[in-house]
């Protein structure tokens, strides 16, 4: 292989692709990118298109970073995240930070690891391996209820399960860059699994794939 190895994960929200795309990375010692994050910060702080312009990946990641999981973890900020990602301009500004992280991902042996919803179809669709992670809707609201309940006790498994099928819907029917698994995944349906039982799996998807 004559370039760092990428691989893509793309699926729901709470599906675990973020937990398994985080353990990758160390697993085999990539650099990785939340590109969820990047939207969520920029719907959290109401960054607009003129200060994306001039913002380079590490600048919106910083941010990500001050600023508390549970904050960008909320429903709230993920349906604004959703919104704005509909946005041709700030699409296509996400869509080159995201590039150039993948020709710089600031490890220098190791590939990158992406995970999103349009890593594999619209941002790096030459990746070398490309995972769909996906759950049940019920199960996936079960796991984001568990996390965020901690700090909002009056949250309600209903009002979450709720906000995960909406989000669905607008993630799989918007126009541009919809949440789609073609042939050209591997799909992993976490919805049995333990999050060790899923990572032994994707680890060997991933090694499959770059042993080609």
């Amino acid at each position: 292989m004559t370039r760092k190895p990428i691989v893509a994960i793309d699926g729901p929200a709470g599906s675990g692709k973020g937990t398994i795309a985080r353990m990758l990375a160390d697993h085999f010692g990539f650099a990785y990118l939340d590109t969820g994050a990047l939207y969520r910060i920029a719907a959290h702080a109401n960054v607009n298109f003129d200060e994306i312009t001039n913002l380079s990946v590490h600048d919106l990641l910083k941010i990500a970073a001050d600023t508390p999981e549970d904050v960008l973890k909320s429903d709230i900020v993920g349906c604004k995240a959703s919104d704005i990602a509909k946005l041709p301009h700030i699409r296509e500004v996400m869509t080159q930070l995201q590039r150039e992280f993948v020709a710089n991902p600031g490890n220098e042996f190791g590939g990158s690891i992406l995970d999103g919803r349009d890593i594999g179809t619209v941002v790096i669709p030459n990746a070398d391996c490309k995972i769909f992670i996906t759950a049940d809707p019920e199960v996936r609201a079960k796991r984001r209820w568990n996390f965020l309940k901690i700090t909002n006790p009056l949250l309600t498994y209903e009002t979450i399960y709720q906000s995960i099928v909406a989000r669905d819907e607008q993630d799989q029917s918007r126009k541009i860059a919809p949440l789609t698994c073609d042939e050209s995944y591997v799909l992993l349906d976490t919805s049995a699994d333990t999050i060790d039982m899923s990572l032994a799996k994707a680890v060997k998807i991933v090694r499959v794939a770059l042993s080609e």
